[in-house]
């Protein structure tokens, strides 16, 4: 797998059929048709060969039978299972607070069409709006490092506050960081579900999913009470990546699903952009995997902002690479002791030798200037310093 180094141009198709009818009996039609799998998956061919879904939806089967490339015994199958379709049921599922946009609305999101295979369906909860050239999709391991998971808080965080749209799949671990990080600034978020919209995967993450629902978009092409079953979640990944104007990979093993979904984005042009990790750790073997095929290494926000032509501003001084000359004694040797590895407050006092309510008043100290973050546990890791940014 070898990552494109330049952009392919966006969106370069319109819908296939400008004169497919709109309205409360095509949203039906659609509803229906999307319960079924085979039209999900054959939507491309079926939308350039019939003039609506109610069209596709009463044809008989001499009409499938000259689609190439998709078997006759999966074409009498869904005519089987459209015959017993009845219009309006779906539609009933559906709860105040959905919205429901085809293929061939004016409000479908325009970068889903860069996919081999756009979903004919969303089921949208929130704000639809969004800027696509200042989106980022990030993406890891569920069951993140503490370093993966400030990685991805920084990440979040200060891309959001420069008004970057941050994108995910709402799952636990680096997902769920990278949602809650835009959120905690006042930016905005999307998270893309691999199940209907009424179900809530993870359960922990309720309340989560309810502030992304107020405060950005939550996307689902499944219909209302899917299961989060296996296999949704590449068909998941592939609108996580097509959202945003790069992907970026925080932490993942060999076999992890942010892969696919680096993979993807690839595919549709988008950026890839790798966080490099230890050789010994697993979870970072699959981030220096693509950073060997040609991913994009990066090391802080900033450089995330340059590749999409954006302007990094020389730094303010708050953050100095001589950070120690402005600390007393004692906040320089915890300083010093607190690294990009999560410590508990036992490991630094034994660690340094210190009192300690000396170690805690310094910990307090470098905590008002953002020099180091209190994590669950009382453990306590130093933060990656960022540049200042400023948009041309």
């Amino acid at each position: 797998m070898r990552f494109n180094q330049d952009p392919l141009p966006l969106f370069p198709d319109s819908p296939d059929n400008n004169e497919w009818p709109s309205g409360p009996d095509e949203t039906a039609c659609a509803l229906e048709l999307n319960t079924l799998n085979s039209f999900r998956t054959q939507f491309r061919k079926l939308r350039t060969r019939f003039k609506s879904f109610r069209e596709i939806l009463e044809a008989p089967l001499g009409k499938f039978l000259a689609i190439e490339n998709w078997p006759d015994i999966y074409k009498q199958n869904f005519v089987e299972k459209k015959s017993r379709l009845i219009v309006g049921t779906e539609l009933g599922k559906i709860p105040e607070g959905i919205r429901i946009i085809t293929y061939f609305d004016p409000e479908y999101l325009e970068p889903l069409r860069d996919l081999f295979d756009p979903p004919p369906v969303l089921y949208v909860r929130g704000n639809i709006s969004y800027n696509f050239k200042e989106s980022l999709s990030i993406v890891g391991s569920r069951d993140s490092t503490d370093y993966g998971m400030m990685i991805t808080d920084q990440f979040s965080r200060q891309l959001s506050e420069w008004g970057f749209t941050i994108i995910s799949g709402g799952a636990r671990g680096i997902d769920s960081t990278a949602h809650r990080a835009a959120l905690d600034c006042g930016g905005k978020t999307i998270a893309v579900f691999g199940c209907g919209q009424d179900v809530i995967f993870p359960a922990e993450n309720a309340k989560l999913f309810a502030r992304i629902a107020e405060k950005g978009m939550i996307i689902s092409e499944f219909p209302m009470g899917t299961i989060p079953e296996k296999f949704n979640f590449p068909a998941r990944n592939r609108i996580i990546a097509a959202l945003g104007r790069g992907t970026l990979i925080v932490e993942a093993g060999e076999k992890s699903g942010a892969l696919i979904t680096a993979e993807l984005a690839s595919q549709i042009g988008r950026d890839v952009f790798a966080i490099p990790g230890r050789l010994t750790d697993p979870l970072s073997k699959g981030t220096n995997m693509l950073i060997a095929d040609g991913a994009h290494p990066v090391s802080c926000p900033s450089e995330i902002a340059e590749r999409f032509g954006l302007i990094v501003a020389p730094s303010n001084g708050e953050l100095s690479e001589n950070v120690l000359e402005t600390l007393n004694a004692d906040e320089a040797i915890v300083y010093e002791s607190v690294g990009l590895e999560a410590k508990d407050l036992d490991s630094i006092v034994r660690e340094i030798g210190l009192p300690a309510q000396r170690v805690i008043s310094a910990l307090l100290m470098l905590q008002t200037r953002n020099l180091v973050k209190e994590l669950a546990g009382s453990r306590f890791v130093r933060p990656v310093n960022l540049r200042k940014f400023k948009s041309s």
